[in-house]
């Protein structure tokens, strides 16, 4: 996918995710304010700050906030630092532009690729805590990343899953065989081993009258579903099961909105993912 320097997404689903993540962050930052933490928010794909809607009524572009503007937006105990990734040098340009308009912010503007940033993070995590949104493009996230940050037990996630993205990468004839080296090295990346390859490994069972027949292709659900079970296994109770499907106008499936709380706290991990689920909940 060829990359300009603004972002160019519209549509419904966008507005969706970032209310729900701007909610969470006036959320976050308020019911820890009196807590003796820093707060963090990082933006691993923050983009330019705006997000394009295209011509509009009389042929004007209309534009509307992105995450990274929404995050300096937040008022009740705003966070103590905020850090933006963007790796296309376009956009990052106009994120400088972003942080010179708020001085008194501690705005850190890092063009870099977002997994090399976050595999090289080392604050002091008994000391912050945050928010960590991953927005990618298309299917740049891995799985080690998310691993580490999982061990950090410091930043909620908010991480948009492009189960689209996936399914075209799956092959056609349904057999994991047949999958390009390239394709399936990305696959293993995103999921972290080769439990993708079980999405199309034939499931024998026996009809009704008796004879076996062979059943493959789980579709979308089934990559969601494989994908949130491996984030089960390494976030244990901190995974929020409950998750949004990001649709768009054609209602066919684009993104897996998920969240996933940082604290081990027994009471942190009960609150953040009652508000998290509460907030998806408003949004269907």
């Amino acid at each position: 996918m060829a990359e300009s320097a603004s972002n160019r997404f519209g549509g419904d689903w966008t507005e969706e995710k970032l209310q729900i993540l701007a909610d969470y962050l006036d959320f976050y930052t308020t019911a820890l304010k009196n807590q003796p933490f820093s707060l963090m928010y990082i933006d691993a794909f923050a983009g330019s700050g705006s997000i394009s809607l295209g011509q509009q009524d009389g042929d004007i572009e209309a534009f509307i906030e992105g995450s990274a503007q929404r995050a300096i937006s937040v008022e009740d105990k705003p966070f103590d630092r905020l850090v933006f990734v963007e790796k296309n040098e376009g956009r990052y340009r106009q994120l400088e532009h972003l942080r010179t308009r708020y001085p008194s912010k501690d705005v850190r503007t890092i063009n870099s690729d977002a997994n090399s940033f976050l595999e090289g993070l080392s604050e002091d995590w008994q000391r912050w805590r945050g928010v960590l949104f991953l927005d990618p493009f298309a299917t740049e996230v891995k799985w080690a990343t998310i691993e580490k940050i999982a061990r950090f037990n410091a930043l909620d996630i908010w991480l948009l899953f492009p189960v689209s993205a996936i399914a075209r990468m799956l092959p056609r004839s349904r057999r994991p065989e047949d999958i390009s080296e390239i394709w399936a090295s990305r696959l293993t990346e995103i999921f972290g081993d080769s439990s993708w390859q079980g999405l199309y490994s034939p499931s024998i069972q026996m009809s009704l009258f008796g004879e076996e027949v062979s059943e493959r292709d789980p579709g979308v659900d089934g990559i969601i579903e494989l994908f949130k079970a491996r984030l089960s296994d390494l976030f244990g109770d901190r995974f929020l099961e409950h998750s949004v499907t990001l649709r768009n106008s054609r209602n066919s499936p684009m993104f897996e909105f998920i969240f996933c709380v940082g604290s081990s706290s027994p009471r942190a991990i009960r609150l953040a993912k009652g508000v998290a689920s509460h907030l998806m909940q408003l949004s269907e």
